[in-house]
């Protein structure tokens, strides 16, 4: 009898937070933002990426391409091999919250002077309200000495919350 009412407890609190997930919306207003601006290189930096884009129209939906570039000055000198890298755009408006968002991840590889990422983000948001829009970006980043180290890595991620 206790497994049943424990069970049943558990997925009554399952369904909960599932029905409260729904609720719960995007907010970017703590991320540094740019004014939406077609056909237009514009350029975001954060604390340890830059990224250099545009914004392109496409038949049902935009386009948010270009390129993010880890600054080697905010990393550690000994960070050689870039681990694991995800990559995120987003499109709000003018409170911040998140209209549309679009998500890449990328292989590991060698983290050079010059390294150079491309993205592609289809966005397609739900509904357009009148008033300006926004793009940011988001990250997650791993950094390794190189793609055999085991020691401590160098994390870094800058994204969307949840409110």
């Amino acid at each position: 009898m206790k497994i049943i009412k424990g069970t049943v407890l558990f997925l009554c609190m399952l369904l909960l937070f599932s029905a409260l997930g729904g609720c719960a919306a995007l907010d970017v207003s703590h991320l540094e933002r740019r004014a939406w601006k077609l056909n237009s290189m514009e350029n975001v930096s954060m604390e340890f990426m830059n990224f250099d884009y545009e914004i392109v129209p496409r038949k049902d939906s935009f386009g948010l391409r270009g390129k993010a570039h880890i600054k080697k000055g905010a990393v550690p000198v000994w960070a050689e091999w870039v681990g694991e890298l995800w990559i995120q755009g987003y499109l709000s408006d003018a409170d911040g919250n998140v209209l549309a968002k679009g998500l890449q991840v990328f292989s590991p590889c060698s983290l050079d002077e010059n390294l150079s990422i491309p993205f592609d983000f289809e966005l397609k948001p739900d509904r357009l309200d009148s008033g300006p829009l926004f793009v940011s970006f988001g990250y997650r980043m791993v950094l390794q000495k190189n793609d055999k180290d085991n020691s401590e890595p160098f994390m870094a991620i800058e994204r969307a919350v949840t409110h």
